[in-house]
């Protein structure tokens, strides 16, 4: 491990397991070490020794299991191995949603308790299996508005796309001035995106006021894009 006092040590042994995991060693579905041995493997506090492993969790790379310790999820090449824990069994539905365009990029995911009621499982299995794809480069988390397929700007892309079409059809007047734009359901099945997706773009349309919400009413057109 470099001994390099540019990182706080949690950082320099995070990143040394890193290069290991991305190694292969441990594999995917291997054990990571315990804390007992990697406070004796790098001499550090079983506090600093915690940082790392948690830092390794933040990236997907590794999860933790009750009463086993943390498995690797997360490898460089080659398939995903065959489902062999619940949070893999989801991991692998997603997997071929996105796969088969049911997740198209930049669409956000289910949040966890909607996907572990989905899939009949608890809410941590759920994160698992989140992890699990995060570490594969499937999907990534967007601070404070949850998981999406691809890599943040591209969430971010598809935001904008939508709110751009409905720009468009406001000006071409088929949203004329005081007319009520469709429900998000409706927005959301036009353009194929979820509904947070169409709520964002409308939210972009909102601060440039081309529309507002009324009360009772929906969201109205106020003006044309200039």
């Amino acid at each position: 491990m470099s001994q390099s006092n540019e990182q706080p040590a949690y950082l320099r042994i995070a990143d040394d397991l890193r290069a290991q995991i991305q190694a292969g060693d441990p594999p995917p579905g291997g054990m990571l070490g315990s804390d007992a041995v990697l406070v004796r493997t790098y001499g550090v506090a079983r506090g600093t020794v915690r940082q790392a492993v948690a830092e390794l969790e933040r990236l997907g790379l590794v999860v933790s299991e009750m009463g086993r310790g943390r498995r690797v999820v997360g490898g460089t090449s080659g398939e995903p191995p065959s489902p062999s824990t619940r949070y893999e069994t989801v991991a692998a539905a997603l997997r071929q949603d996105i796969a088969s365009g049911k997740l198209s990029q930049g669409s956000q995911l289910p949040r966890e308790a909607m996907l572990a009621e989905q899939h009949g499982v608890s809410k941590g299995t759920a994160r698992q299996a989140l992890q699990m794809l995060a570490a594969e480069g499937r999907i990534t988390a967007v601070h404070g508005k949850g998981w999406f397929v691809g890599d943040a700007q591209g969430a971010l892309t598809r935001t904008e796309e939508v709110a751009e079409s409905i720009r468009k059809a406001i000006l071409a007047g088929d949203f004329p001035r005081e007319s009520r734009i469709p429900g998000e359901s409706a927005l959301a099945e036009q353009y194929g995106v979820a509904r947070v997706t169409v709520r964002r773009a409308i939210a972009l349309l909102e601060a440039e006021g081309i529309v507002e919400s009324r009360r009772g009413v929906g969201r109205i057109v106020t003006r044309s894009p200039q």
